[in-house]
């Protein structure tokens, strides 16, 4: 089988972009080869992968790509977890589909639509660049609008969790957010360098959301970020990368900005009334329509079309604009060599060896 390798510009791990009309169609074969693709990538080549895109051309009018993601788990059991959505590996999916000619052709007025089966989310894409290196905006469409209310999983915007007042909110992706002041954090700097006793805390509170929420506690989601409001018109945010990464945790979730669907959901939740993010917004005099995030990686500004402010209010789109995705090529994945497929099988001609493969001999990190 030949795999794609794309990246953000500001995050080195790249996404592994795989045909999805080749794959096991039951989860436990799936995970199992993609843990197998992995692990053969990390043994060969030296390439880390944490997220795996997975594509085809949707066989729905209203859609260009069909995305499916899933999110390594490392551990004492490495799995991949199928929940939740990435809007960086969104955009390597499409740069992959551009590549490959499986989409139409991109103009002014007319986005790249993009359906997220793991979630039903509407993603539309706009794309400056065909070269290996393309530039985009991404905006996440709900259709029906969204009532803030059910962006709210247990349907009050603060609780008590663990001594703390949280707040719970989900655009997409479930996160927990919490007062970076209640840490002992009053400033950018010692919450952007917080250690591992703060961290521990973090991981603390996420396991206990889980419960709560009814979702594995060493699973990918709730993710949990700590936001201190430090700057006119901007919240500093701190991500705790998912269960099992190195103490003190390091990697993709704190090189890089908030990825579009982390930051959508913490820009809802500062427009939602009586959140701790929206608290702290407020504090800062930011626009309801418009939020920057601040994180140890970088800076992402989101907009949102909003009715208001109060639970029954709607949220009909969130964008967010310039992130840079490189094509590093394809590669070809000696163990899933058997999942080739064919001619007869595929809706639309492959065009995947029109580039050179790379090979083990031939790429290392």
């Amino acid at each position: 089988m030949i795999g794609h390798l794309c990246h953000t510009a500001e995050k080195g791990d790249p996404t592994l972009v795989l045909d999805r009309r080749a794959l096991p169609g039951d989860e436990r074969e799936l995970a199992a080869a993609l843990l197998l693709a992995r692990d053969w990538l990390t043994a060969a080549q030296g390439i880390d992968i944490t997220t795996i895109a997975m594509i085809e051309p949707s066989a729905d009018p209203e859609f260009d790509l069909d995305h499916r993601f899933a999110r390594y788990l490392p551990g004492s059991s490495p799995r991949f977890a199928l929940r939740g959505s990435c809007g960086h590996a969104i955009l390597c999916s499409v740069a992959v589909a551009q590549r490959l000619a499986w989409l139409p052709r991109h103009t002014a007025g007319r986005p790249l639509r993009v359906k997220v089966l793991n979630t039903g989310d509407r993603v539309e894409c706009e794309v400056d660049g065909t070269g290996r290196t393309a530039t985009f905006a991404v905006e996440f469409a709900y259709r029906p609008p969204r009532r803030l209310r059910d962006l709210l999983p247990t349907g009050t915007p603060r609780e008590e969790l663990d001594g703390l007042t949280v707040s719970m909110v989900s655009a997409g992706n479930p996160h927990v957010l919490v007062d970076a002041a209640d840490l002992g954090l009053h400033d950018q700097e010692t919450l952007f360098a917080a250690g591992p006793a703060v961290r521990r805390r973090l991981a603390g509170l996420r396991r206990g959301a889980a419960r709560r929420l009814g979702l594995p506690e060493d699973g990918a989601f709730p993710g949990i970020a700590a936001v201190g409001q430090y700057q006119y018109r901007r919240l500093a945010v701190l991500p705790l990368p998912a269960p099992g990464a190195t103490d003190p945790p390091s990697g993709p979730d704190e090189s890089a900005p908030l990825a579009p669907a982390d930051a959508i959901t913490v820009a809802a939740a500062a427009v939602i009334e009586g959140t701790v993010a929206q608290r702290l917004a407020t504090r800062g005099w930011s626009r309801a329509d418009e939020l920057v995030v601040d994180t140890p990686g970088g800076t992402t500004v989101v907009r949102l079309a909003v009715s208001g402010t109060t639970a029954d209010d709607t949220l009909t789109r969130a964008r967010v604009r310039r992130r840079t995705i490189r094509y590093a090529g394809p590669v070809l994945l000696e163990p899933l060599r058997g999942l080739m497929l064919t001619p007869q099988d595929a809706p639309r001609p492959l065009a995947l060896r029109r580039h050179p493969v790379m090979h083990a001999s031939a790429h290392s990190r």
